[in-house]
C-alpha cells in the first residue's frame, strides 16, 4: 500500500526548447522511497533536491516530507516539477544518519538511472549510502556522522546539455589531426582543456571551428547552455607519432581497491602510457581467499582472466589485508612463484592500502608485531593508521624475501603514504580549495567510508605512475575525468613524486654526503609534530626506544599522539643527502 506525504514543493518552471523530443532534459516530479527499520519518524523534514551546479553545492529543494512514512513500505511522492536537474539527492534531517533503505527517481513513471553519490560514513546496524541502491530493503544508509548526510543520483545526459562529440575519439595516428566538436542541442557553447582538467562556463578555451593537432594532446570538452546543467565532460586522448612510453603488461590481484588502482589504466593514456591492467579481484577477500578460489571453485574465471594477460609480464601487484602475517606470506609467495613459470622476470610489487574510515583494523590498534621494533603502538589519527599500515607491508615483504630469493625482490608501492599526507595537507589548509577537516577530506578523495573516487583514484595512478615509470607524473598524467583543479591536481603530482622518490625502497632514493637536519620534536601534551632544518625532508621514528634508520620505523605523515609509555626517537632523511643524526624525546 503506497502512501502519498503532505509536500512543499519549490520547483520554478523550465519551458522545453523542443516539448516531446527524446532528447529533451527530464524533470524529477516522483521519488520512490523506503525508509530504514524503526527510523520512520527521522525522516520528517527531510528533503529533495536537485542542483545544476554539482553534487555537493547548489541545491534547491524541490520537496520536504512533512509527516512519518508507514513502515516497511514503499512511498509514492508525486510533485510538480519541471526544472531539470542533473544531480538530485535526497537530505536527511538533523541528527538522522540519513536512515533511508531504499531511493529511486523518476521523471514521470520512467526511472531514472545515474551514478551514485553520497556522504562517507557508516555505523552499524545499517551501511553506507550505496545500500539504497541494492534493491534490499533490509540494508539501508546510515552513517557514523548525525548531520549533514544525503544521497542522491548524477543523473548526467538524462538531464543536462547533452555530451559533445569528439572527432576523432582518440587513439594513434601518425601524422596530424583535424579536430572538431559537435553538440547534439543548438545553442550550446562547447568549451575545452588539454591539461586534463574539467572546463567551466569561463574557463578553458571556447570552440569556434575545427583546429588541427600536431602534438599528443588529451581534450576535455562539456557543452554548456542556459537554463540547463553543464553535460558530463567527453575525452578524446589523440596521440600523434610515437608514444612516450612502451606498453607495460601486468596482472594484479586483489578486492575492490585494486579496483580503485585500475584507474590506472585509463590516467597513463594521458602520459603516453598503454597497460591494459587484467585484474582477478573478489570484493573484500584476503589473499588466501584469493589463491583459495583460483585453484577451486573460481579457476574458470581465474583462468580466463590470466588468460588476458600479455606474458611475459613486466609486473605483478598484490593487496595485503591479512593480519595473520605468516598466511598473507605464505599465499602472497605462491602468487608470485605460480606468475614466475610464465615471466620469471616479472618485478612484483605490494600495493600498500588505506584503511576504513573507521580504522579497526590490527594495524590501528597496534596489534601486528614488527621486525622493526620490539613493540607497536595503536594509531590514534588517519595519518599514524596510514604509517601502520605500511609498515605492515614492510613486515609481509621482510617474511617473503626472508624464505623466497629467486627472481626481483618485492616491492612495494607505498599508496598508504600518499592518503596519510593528503590529509594532513588539507587538515593544514594546504590543499587548495578545500578547508579542513575529516568530512571535506572524505568529500574530495573518497566514494564512501572506504573507497576512493576519480580524484582519489587519480592520487594512488600518481603514486603507480611514478613508482612503475620512475619519474614525476607532473604535466604528464592528467586527471580526466574527476572534478580537480590544475592547480590541486599539480599537489597531488607533486605529493606522489615526492613520496616515492623518498621512499628507499622505491629504488630511486640516492644517498649524499650531506646529513639532513636532526629532527626536531615539537609537543603541546597530545600530539606531536617533526621538522628539520632539511626543506622536505621526510622523517621516520620509533616509539619503543628502537634507533630508527630511512628504512626502519613508522614513516611520518605530518603527527604523531603522545600516548603512556613512548619514547619517540626520530631521523630525518632525503634523497640526496645522508641521514640525520637521532632526536629523542621521552617522559610521557
Amino acid at each position: 500500500m503506497n502512501r502519498l506525504l503532505t509536500l512543499i514543493l519549490c520547483g520554478s518552471l523550465w519551458a522545453h526548447a523542443s516539448h516531446g523530443h527524446a532528447a529533451d532534459p527530464l524533470s524529477v516530479n516522483h521519488v520512490r522511497f523506503m525508509p530504514a527499520p524503526e527510523r520512520e519518524q527521522m525522516m520528517i523534514g527531510g528533503k529533495f533536491s536537485g542542483s545544476n551546479v554539482s553534487s555537493s553545492e547548489g541545491f534547491k529543494m524541490i520537496a520536504e516530507i512533512k509527516t512519518a512514512p508507514k513502515p516497511g513500505e514503499w512511498i509514492e511522492l508525486k510533485f510538480d516539477n519541471a526544472t531539470p536537474y542533473r544531480w538530485v539527492r535526497y537530505e536527511a534531517p538533523a541528527g538522522s544518519r540519513g536512515n533511508i533503505a531504499e531511493l529511486e527517481f523518476y521523471s514521470g513513471d520512467k526511472k531514472l538511472r545515474g551514478a551514485g553519490f553520497g556522504t562517507a560514513g557508516a555505523l552499524k546496524p545499517g551501511g553506507h549510502w550505496k545500500t539504497v541502491f541494492d534493491g534490499k530493503p533490509e540494508t539501508w544508509f546510515n552513517s557514523n556522522q548525525v548531520d549533514g548526510q544525503y544521497v542522491g543520483l548524477d543523473l548526467e545526459d538524462q538531464a543536462s546539455t547533452p555530451r559533445p562529440a569528439i572527432i576523432p575519439g582518440g587513439g594513434d595516428f601518425d601524422k596530424p589531426q583535424l579536430v572538431t566538436m559537435k553538440s547534439l542541442l543548438p545553442g550550446t557553447v562547447i568549451r575545452y582543456t588539454l591539461d586534463g582538467t574539467t572546463p567551466g562556463p569561463n574557463s578553458g578555451q571556447r570552440y569556434s571551428e575545427p583546429f588541427t593537432l600536431d602534438k599528443n594532446a588529451t581534450l576535455v570538452a562539456v557543452a554548456f547552455k542556459d537554463g540547463l546543467a553543464p553535460s558530463p565532460p567527453s575525452l578524446s586522448t589523440l596521440w600523434i607519432g610515437k608514444p612516450w612510453h612502451a606498453p607495460m603488461n601486468s596482472f594484479h590481484v586483489g578486492n575492490s581497491l585494486t579496483g580503485n588502482a585500475s584507474r590506472f589504466k585509463t590516467f597513463i593514456r594521458t602520459a603516453g602510457g598503454r597497460d591494459d591492467f587484467p585484474a582477478y579481484l573478489i570484493g573484500g577477500s584476503l589473499t588466501v581467499k584469493l589463491w583459495n578460489e583460483s585453484q577451486g571453485a573460481d579457476k574458470a574465471r581465474w583462468d580466463e582472466t590470466y588468460a588476458k594477460a600479455v606474458h611475459p609480464l613486466d609486473y605483478f601487484t598484490l593487496q595485503p589485508r591479512d593480519f595473520n602475517v605468516a598466511e598473507e606470506t605464505d599465499h602472497a609467495t605462491r602468487f608470485i612463484k605460480l606468475v614466475r613459470e610464465k615471466s620469471p622476470n616479472v618485478q612484483p610489487w605490494l600495493y600498500a592500502e588505506w584503511v576504513e574510515m573507521d580504522r579497526q583494523r590490527p594495524t590501528d590498534k597496534g596489534l601486528v608485531s614488527s621486525y622493526q621494533m620490539k613493540k607497536t603502538f595503536p594509531a590514534l589519527t588517519w595519518q599514524e593508521s596510514m604509517s601502520a599500515m605500511l609498515l605492515y607491508n614492510e613486515e609481509v615483504q621482510h617474511q617473503i624475501t626472508a624464505q623466497y630469493h629467486e627472481g626481483k625482490p618485492v616491492r612495494i608501492i607505498p599508496t598508504a603514504l600518499a592518503l596519510g599526507w593528503a590529509r594532513n595537507l588539507m587538515d593544514q589548509g594546504r590543499f587548495p580549495g578545500v578547508k579542513p577537516g575529516e568530512a571535506n577530506f572524505y568529500a574530495t578523495l573518497f566514494e564512501d567510508q572506504v573507497h576512493v573516487n576519480l580524484a582519489g583514484c587519480y592520487l594512488v595512478a600518481c603514486t603507480w605512475y611514478a613508482a612503475l615509470y620512475r619519474e614525476s607524473p607532473e604535466d604528464k598524467l592528467l586527471p580526466i575525468g574527476t572534478a580537480l583543479t590544475a592547480e590541486q591536481a599539480r599537489v597531488l603530482q607533486r605529493l606522489a613524486w615526492d613520496i616515492i622518490k623518498n621512499y628507499p625502497d622505491c629504488d630511486l632514493y640516492e644517498t649524499g654526503t650531506e646529513p639532513c637536519g636532526t629532527p626536531r620534536v615539537i609537543s603541546d601534551g597530545h600530539s606531536m609534530t617533526l621538522s628539520s632544518t632539511t626543506p622536505d625532508a621526510w622523517f621516520r621514528y620509533t616509539l619503543d626506544g628502537t634507533v630508527p634508520t630511512r628504512t626502519n620505523g613508522y614513516v611520518y605523515c605530518g603527527v604523531i599522539s603522545v600516548q603512556p609509555g613512548i619514547q619517540v626517537k626520530a631521523i630525518a632523511y632525503k634523497s640526496g643527502k645522508a641521514d640525520s643524526a637521532v632526536a629523542e624525546m621521552s617522559g610521557f
